[in-house]
């Protein structure tokens, strides 16, 4: 079973320019996040992964981090997680201070987390053979990426529900 998810999901602008790597990589050949087909499937960044995240949880995220959106990510650059053959890349995104410190006290009501240091990040590939490395990062040198991204969305994925809920949209009561 996947596990529950809290995320930040983007604006359009900013979530369009994330598909267009995706979409880049995807017309190469190589691996993308465009061949991911699940519903869940959407730029973001995750704040919390975990076997369960209870209500508590979800109410705190919407309390703490609801007053922060929109909120802009500024880009760090490309990041490689994994030590195996196949590799994740993912641009390596950084929250302002305020925001980060909300996250850490969502994360603190979540004992069972994924990663229990939060990394923030949006993927671009995953499973991608160390071999094609240079092919993809030559695609995505070669495709505008963004330069920073706008979250207006705070999301909560329940798999056991098999449910997307937007717990807070920015500008939206």
């Amino acid at each position: 079973m996947p596990d529950h998810a809290l995320e930040l999901s983007f604006e359009p602008d900013s979530a369009a320019a994330v598909v267009a790597q995706w979409e880049a990589l995807k017309a190469a050949g190589l691996p993308s996040q465009a061949h991911h087909r699940s519903m869940t499937n959407a730029p973001h960044v995750t704040l919390a992964a975990a076997v369960g995240i209870d209500d508590a949880a979800v109410r705190a995220a919407r309390e703490a981090v609801g007053p922060l959106l929109p909120a802009r990510l500024g880009l760090r650059g490309l990041v490689l997680f994994g030590q195996g053959p196949r590799v994740t890349i993912a641009h390596l995104v950084e929250p302002d201070p305020t925001l980060a410190v909300a996250v850490a006290r969502i994360r603190a009501l979540v004992p069972t987390l994924r990663h229990p240091v939060w990394t923030p990040h949006v993927t671009v590939a995953r499973r991608v053979p160390r071999r094609v490395l240079p092919e993809v990062l030559a695609v995505l040198h070669a495709t505008e990426g963004p330069r920073e991204l706008v979250c207006d969305r705070l999301r909560w994925w329940d798999p056991e529900l098999d449910l997307i809920e937007d717990v807070v949209v920015a500008g939206r009561e």
